[in-house]
């Protein structure tokens, strides 16, 4: 197939997505979900921001509301100075807020552009980083698998909860979700042909990527296949390496703005430091925190992806094309489940970027499924493919109503 037909109508798709996730928003209802109207007061409305709201804001759902993080990221997004990184709870992940503020940089020419021409600005990045995401995922697929794996799971991406709650929030999500599949991409790369200037270049762009946020379950991943697979050297270089735009950061930050460093998770929750305190609680508290782990993880993983589709995944991940499927499969999800344990919590959108295995799976799975419908008489007549549009037309609507009305998507 073209690829330039497969792009356009896959960036079509999630323009469509756009659209209708402001018109049919999935947003909470709690306090850290507020109305555009809650900010105007908080961001002093200039009268570009009028004409904006004037033309825009009509079109938009009543029910569409910000998640509390926006605020921050508009702020950080305008005014990328150590004066407004003092004290930030983001200051550990500043990619995000440089890419509104690198977009914004043809505006800056006259005067800042206001905060409705930043928050325009946030979703386009948003749309830009979601679409190179899909096509890189669609790219990867289309290698490894086949046209209907890369198609079918493009789709049930495209039309995910995670992307129909956060494409149109100012948040780093999209990012994240780029992220991990460039990391895939870059990871097929290096292993197909390995080199030791695509192990640099591979462990700085992974480092950089996760200044977006500290997603450091891709970390792990890298490191337990090194691991397995028994290339300690390379390992340690990418261990190494990857921490290095991390560094340099820590550095601007701590030797040129002269800001006291600190992340806002371990600062404020303990994140990962816990760990170490955890032999030292009463041994009936270390021994539930050690028996909840996986099925609170699973509880996440079937809420993150609404169940249907990690069924299909269990299914057919036995039909991964490759020799040693169960470390590729297995280690992505315990890297992810060694994030979450030393989160102390397994936050759904973090969970769901577990997509570029569990997606694909989910469609061999599916055609595993079809395969055995169709072995039955009263079946044998239906088309495989309209087993494979029910479901992912059942999959798409349950995906893109208002989640939050069934439970906290953000969580």
């Amino acid at each position: 197939m073209n690829f330039r037909f497969a792009a356009i109508a896959l960036v079509f798709l999630l323009f469509l997505q756009l659209v209708y996730g402001f018109l049919f928003p999935s947003a909470g209802f709690s306090d850290n979900w507020q109305p555009i109207s809650a900010y105007l007061p908080k961001f002093q409305i200039e009268d570009s921001d009028d004409l904006i709201l004037s033309r825009i804001y009509p079109l938009i759902s009543s029910n569409y509301r910000l998640n509390s993080d926006s605020g921050h990221y508009l702020e950080l997004g305008r005014n990328f100075s150590s004066e407004y990184f003092n004290g930030s709870p983001f200051l550990e992940r500043p990619l995000y807020p440089f890419l509104i503020f690198f977009t914004s940089l043809p505006f800056r020419i006259f005067s800042a552009p206001s905060y409705g021409i930043v928050f325009g600005l946030a979703i386009l990045v948003n749309f830009i980083l979601i679409s190179a995401g899909v096509l890189l995922f669609f790219f990867l697929l289309q290698r490894l698998f086949s046209l209907k794996t890369a198609w079918l799971s493009s789709i049930l991406l495209i039309f995910s909860p995670f992307v129909h709650s956060y494409l149109n929030q100012p948040l780093a999500e999209m990012l994240m979700a780029f992220a991990v599949v460039a990391a895939a991409y870059l990871l097929h790369n290096y292993i197909s042909k390995p080199s030791f200037l695509k192990l640099i270049i591979f462990s700085l762009l992974i480092g950089a990527l996760m200044l977006g946020k500290m997603f450091f379950a891709v970390s792990f991943f890298v490191l337990l296949l090194a691991v397995y697979f028994r290339r300690y050297k390379e390992g340690a270089i990418f261990f190494m390496v990857h921490l290095v735009p991390f560094l340099l950061w820590y550095l601007w930050v701590a030797k040129v703005w002269r800001l006291a460093y600190y992340s806002h998770q371990v600062k404020d929750w303990d994140m990962g430091i816990w760990v170490f305190k955890i032999f030292a609680w009463p041994w009936h508290e270390t021994y539930q925190v050690f028996l909840g782990a996986l099925p609170n993880f699973i509880t996440a993983l079937f809420y993150a992806f609404l169940i249907i589709p990690v069924i299909f995944s269990v299914i057919g991940f036995r039909k991964l094309p490759f020799k040693e499927k169960n470390i590729f499969y297995f280690g992505s999800i315990l890297s992810v489940l060694a994030l979450g344990f030393l989160a102390k919590f397994y936050y759904l959108r973090h969970v769901f970027l577990l997509f570029p295995i569990i997606y694909p799976t989910a469609v061999l799975g599916m055609e595993k499924a079809a395969s055995y419908f169709r072995r039955s008489k009263p079946l044998q007549l239906l088309p495989c493919w309209v087993f494979y549009v029910i479901v992912i037309v059942l999959m798409s609507i349950v995906s893109n109503i208002n989640i939050y009305q069934i439970f906290d998507y953000n969580n």
